[in-house]
Protein backbone atom coordinates (compact mmCIF):
# COMPACT_ATOMS: atom_id res chain seq x y z
CA UNK A 1 0.00 0.00 0.00
CA UNK A 2 2.88 1.90 0.52
CA UNK A 3 4.76 1.65 -2.43
CA UNK A 4 1.07 2.32 -4.26
CA UNK A 5 0.79 5.70 -2.53
CA UNK A 6 4.68 6.31 -3.03
CA UNK A 7 4.36 5.88 -7.41
CA UNK A 8 0.98 7.79 -6.96
CA UNK A 9 2.75 10.75 -5.78
CA UNK A 10 5.72 11.18 -7.78
CA UNK A 11 3.48 10.25 -10.81
CA UNK A 12 1.34 12.99 -9.94
CA UNK A 13 4.53 15.53 -9.56
CA UNK A 14 5.27 14.46 -13.36
CA UNK A 15 2.37 15.09 -14.75
CA UNK A 16 1.49 17.70 -12.34
CA UNK A 17 -1.55 16.66 -11.31
CA UNK A 18 -2.87 17.09 -7.62
CA UNK A 19 -2.43 13.75 -5.79
CA UNK A 20 -5.69 13.68 -4.30
CA UNK A 21 -7.53 14.33 -7.73
CA UNK A 22 -5.44 11.19 -9.22
CA UNK A 23 -6.39 8.81 -5.92
CA UNK A 24 -9.97 9.97 -6.75
CA UNK A 25 -9.64 8.91 -10.71
CA UNK A 26 -8.08 5.30 -9.61
CA UNK A 27 -11.25 4.71 -7.43
CA UNK A 28 -14.19 6.32 -9.64
CA UNK A 29 -13.21 5.07 -13.48
CA UNK A 30 -12.06 1.80 -14.53
CA UNK A 31 -10.81 3.46 -17.56
CA UNK A 32 -8.59 5.81 -15.66
CA UNK A 33 -7.48 3.33 -13.43
CA UNK A 34 -5.85 1.76 -16.59
CA UNK A 35 -4.17 4.79 -17.89
CA UNK A 36 -2.82 5.53 -14.31
CA UNK A 37 -1.70 1.91 -14.44
CA UNK A 38 0.72 2.48 -17.17
CA UNK A 39 1.77 5.80 -16.16
CA UNK A 40 2.72 4.25 -12.52
CA UNK A 41 4.78 1.26 -14.23
CA UNK A 42 6.54 3.75 -16.40
CA UNK A 43 7.53 5.48 -13.29
CA UNK A 44 8.33 2.68 -11.45
CA UNK A 45 10.54 2.03 -13.94
CA UNK A 46 12.15 5.51 -13.86
CA UNK A 47 12.51 4.95 -10.13
CA UNK A 48 14.01 1.44 -9.96
CA UNK A 49 16.13 1.73 -13.29
CA UNK A 50 17.67 5.59 -14.01
CA UNK A 51 19.19 4.22 -16.21
CA UNK A 52 16.00 3.52 -18.33
CA UNK A 53 15.11 7.53 -18.48
CA UNK A 54 15.79 9.40 -21.59
CA UNK A 55 19.22 9.95 -22.21
CA UNK A 56 19.37 10.89 -25.61
CA UNK A 57 17.84 13.99 -27.78
CA UNK A 58 14.19 13.91 -28.10
CA UNK A 59 14.48 15.08 -31.38
CA UNK A 60 14.58 12.63 -34.14
CA UNK A 61 17.85 11.64 -35.94
CA UNK A 62 16.79 12.34 -40.01
CA UNK A 63 20.56 13.21 -41.60
CA UNK A 64 23.93 11.19 -41.12
CA UNK A 65 26.27 13.27 -39.38
CA UNK A 66 23.04 15.41 -38.22
CA UNK A 67 25.21 17.07 -34.67
CA UNK A 68 23.06 18.54 -31.57
CA UNK A 69 23.22 19.14 -28.27
CA UNK A 70 21.23 18.11 -25.09
CA UNK A 71 21.88 17.83 -21.37
CA UNK A 72 25.83 18.91 -21.98
CA UNK A 73 26.49 16.72 -24.75
CA UNK A 74 26.73 16.79 -28.23
CA UNK A 75 25.21 13.62 -30.08
CA UNK A 76 26.17 12.88 -33.82
CA UNK A 77 23.46 11.17 -35.99
CA UNK A 78 25.04 7.53 -36.74
CA UNK A 79 24.21 4.13 -38.56
CA UNK A 80 23.18 1.41 -36.40
CA UNK A 81 21.55 -2.04 -36.79
CA UNK A 82 18.12 -2.71 -35.08
CA UNK A 83 16.54 -5.80 -35.61
CA UNK A 84 18.68 -6.74 -38.75
CA UNK A 85 18.02 -3.29 -40.36
CA UNK A 86 19.99 -0.37 -41.03
CA UNK A 87 18.39 2.72 -39.21
CA UNK A 88 19.67 6.00 -38.30
CA UNK A 89 19.89 6.72 -34.30
CA UNK A 90 21.90 9.33 -32.00
CA UNK A 91 25.33 8.09 -31.00
CA UNK A 92 26.19 7.81 -27.40
CA UNK A 93 27.33 11.87 -27.10
CA UNK A 94 30.50 13.88 -26.46
CA UNK A 95 30.49 15.86 -23.07
CA UNK A 96 30.90 19.06 -23.88
CA UNK A 97 33.46 21.03 -22.03
CA UNK A 98 32.74 24.23 -19.88
CA UNK A 99 34.82 26.73 -21.54
CA UNK A 100 37.73 27.52 -19.62
CA UNK A 101 37.62 31.43 -18.18
CA UNK A 102 39.68 34.00 -20.43
CA UNK A 103 42.55 35.29 -17.96
CA UNK A 104 42.09 39.20 -17.71
CA UNK A 105 45.26 41.07 -19.42
CA UNK A 106 48.03 41.37 -17.34
CA UNK A 107 49.22 45.68 -17.73
CA UNK A 108 52.91 46.02 -19.41
CA UNK A 109 54.60 47.63 -17.07
CA UNK A 110 55.15 51.58 -18.14
CA UNK A 111 58.82 51.99 -18.77
CA UNK A 112 60.32 54.72 -16.31
CA UNK A 113 61.24 57.49 -17.64
CA UNK A 114 65.21 57.82 -18.74
CA UNK A 115 66.40 61.17 -18.42
CA UNK A 116 67.88 61.91 -21.66
CA UNK A 117 71.16 63.05 -21.97
CA UNK A 118 71.97 66.45 -24.06
CA UNK A 119 74.27 66.59 -26.56
CA UNK A 120 77.49 67.86 -25.95
CA UNK A 121 78.18 70.40 -27.90
CA UNK A 122 79.97 70.71 -30.72
CA UNK A 123 83.16 71.99 -30.41
CA UNK A 124 85.14 72.91 -33.79
CA UNK A 125 88.77 73.54 -33.35
CA UNK A 126 90.55 77.09 -34.56
CA UNK A 127 91.99 76.80 -37.46
CA UNK A 128 95.01 78.67 -39.67
CA UNK A 129 93.68 80.68 -42.51
CA UNK A 130 95.76 82.52 -45.11
CA UNK A 131 94.13 85.47 -45.86
CA UNK A 132 96.08 87.78 -47.61
CA UNK A 133 99.85 87.98 -49.19
CA UNK A 134 102.82 89.82 -47.12
CA UNK A 135 102.91 92.89 -49.96
CA UNK A 136 99.34 93.34 -49.98
CA UNK A 137 99.04 95.20 -46.43
CA UNK A 138 101.52 98.22 -46.61
CA UNK A 139 102.84 99.75 -43.70
CA UNK A 140 100.39 101.94 -41.27
CA UNK A 141 97.86 100.69 -43.27
CA UNK A 142 94.43 98.39 -42.81
CA UNK A 143 93.04 96.42 -45.52
CA UNK A 144 89.77 94.45 -45.39
CA UNK A 145 89.88 90.58 -46.49
CA UNK A 146 87.53 87.60 -46.98
CA UNK A 147 88.14 84.22 -45.62
CA UNK A 148 85.85 80.92 -44.77
CA UNK A 149 86.10 80.68 -40.95
CA UNK A 150 86.63 77.52 -38.69
CA UNK A 151 82.84 76.72 -39.82
CA UNK A 152 82.69 77.64 -42.96
CA UNK A 153 80.70 81.00 -43.20
CA UNK A 154 82.09 83.67 -45.30
CA UNK A 155 83.62 86.39 -43.07
CA UNK A 156 85.12 89.76 -43.33
CA UNK A 157 88.63 90.82 -41.56
CA UNK A 158 90.48 93.95 -41.14
CA UNK A 159 94.21 93.30 -41.41
CA UNK A 160 96.26 96.45 -39.61
CA UNK A 161 99.85 97.02 -40.36
CA UNK A 162 101.50 99.34 -37.70
CA UNK A 163 104.83 99.65 -35.89
CA UNK A 164 104.05 97.26 -33.82
CA UNK A 165 103.43 94.47 -36.80
CA UNK A 166 99.85 92.87 -37.44
CA UNK A 167 97.01 93.20 -36.17
CA UNK A 168 93.71 91.21 -37.03
CA UNK A 169 89.93 91.97 -36.19
CA UNK A 170 86.62 90.45 -36.82
CA UNK A 171 84.93 93.14 -38.92
CA UNK A 172 81.34 91.89 -37.17
CA UNK A 173 79.92 95.12 -35.42
CA UNK A 174 79.85 94.30 -31.78
CA UNK A 175 76.87 96.63 -31.72
CA UNK A 176 74.49 94.43 -34.11
CA UNK A 177 76.13 92.16 -36.43
CA UNK A 178 76.45 94.15 -39.31
CA UNK A 179 79.57 94.07 -41.38
CA UNK A 180 81.87 97.27 -40.92
CA UNK A 181 83.55 99.08 -43.65
CA UNK A 182 86.61 100.84 -44.06
CA UNK A 183 85.76 104.83 -44.21
CA UNK A 184 87.12 107.82 -44.47
CA UNK A 185 86.41 108.28 -40.66
CA UNK A 186 88.05 105.21 -40.02
CA UNK A 187 85.85 101.44 -40.07
CA UNK A 188 82.13 102.22 -39.87
CA UNK A 189 79.01 100.30 -39.31
CA UNK A 190 76.81 101.20 -42.18
CA UNK A 191 73.65 99.92 -40.01
CA UNK A 192 74.28 102.83 -36.78
CA UNK A 193 77.27 104.63 -37.09
CA UNK A 194 79.17 102.76 -34.83
CA UNK A 195 82.85 103.94 -35.20
CA UNK A 196 86.09 102.36 -34.95
CA UNK A 197 90.15 102.93 -34.59
CA UNK A 198 91.19 101.45 -38.09
CA UNK A 199 94.36 100.91 -36.40
CA UNK A 200 93.64 98.49 -33.57
CA UNK A 201 89.49 98.50 -34.00
CA UNK A 202 88.85 100.41 -30.50
CA UNK A 203 85.58 101.95 -30.12
CA UNK A 204 85.85 105.21 -30.80
CA UNK A 205 81.59 106.05 -31.27
CA UNK A 206 78.58 104.28 -30.26
CA UNK A 207 75.97 103.00 -30.27
CA UNK A 208 78.65 99.85 -30.03
CA UNK A 209 79.46 99.14 -26.59
CA UNK A 210 82.66 97.06 -27.41
CA UNK A 211 85.75 97.12 -29.81
CA UNK A 212 85.91 94.96 -32.75
CA UNK A 213 87.29 91.61 -31.39
CA UNK A 214 90.43 90.46 -31.86
CA UNK A 215 91.42 87.32 -34.36
CA UNK A 216 95.03 86.14 -33.95
CA UNK A 217 97.57 86.79 -36.79
CA UNK A 218 100.76 85.91 -38.49
CA UNK A 219 103.08 85.86 -41.03
CA UNK A 220 105.22 83.15 -42.92
CA UNK A 221 106.95 83.12 -46.07
CA UNK A 222 105.08 85.83 -47.44
CA UNK A 223 101.50 84.68 -46.78
CA UNK A 224 99.36 86.60 -43.68
CA UNK A 225 97.34 84.00 -41.58
CA UNK A 226 94.68 84.54 -39.18
CA UNK A 227 93.58 81.89 -36.64
CA UNK A 228 89.48 81.66 -36.35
Amino acid sequence: MKLKLRLVSVFSQQIHLPFTFLIYLWRVNPISRRILGFGFVSTLATIAFPALAATTPPMKCRVLGQTTTYKGKLYTCIKAKSKGKTVLTWDSGKLIPAPAPSPSPTPSPTPSATATQSAAPVVVNKIDIPIAKSSEVANNSTKSFTAKNRYGYSTTYFIARGSDGLIGMNATCTHNGCTVKIDNEGLLCPCHSALFDPKNGALLRGPASYPLERVAVREADGTIYITD
